[in-house]
């Protein structure tokens, strides 16, 4: 019985950990990679998703173009 509660506990701090996540996401206007690959999945299945670190290259050199220099 304490196991079985143990992991509806656990299993109910990541669902609300993805929903942070996806909160804090949209906050800082960055894209999500999850919805992303479920449409390229969906609509355009011969096409491979590109890994999450080029989903957010690109998505940073689209915004802030590819020789942005840094201050830092």
């Amino acid at each position: 019985m304490k196991q079985q509660n143990l992991r509806s506990v656990i299993k109910r701090i990541r669902d609300v950990a993805g929903v942070i996540r996806k909160i804090s996401k949209g906050i800082s206007n960055l894209p999500d990679y999850e919805s992303y690959v479920k449409h390229i999945q969906m609509n355009h299945p011969e096409v491979a998703p590109p890994t999450e670190a080029e989903f957010f290259k690109d998505f940073l050199n689209k915004k802030y173009g590819a020789s942005a220099k840094r201050c830092c």
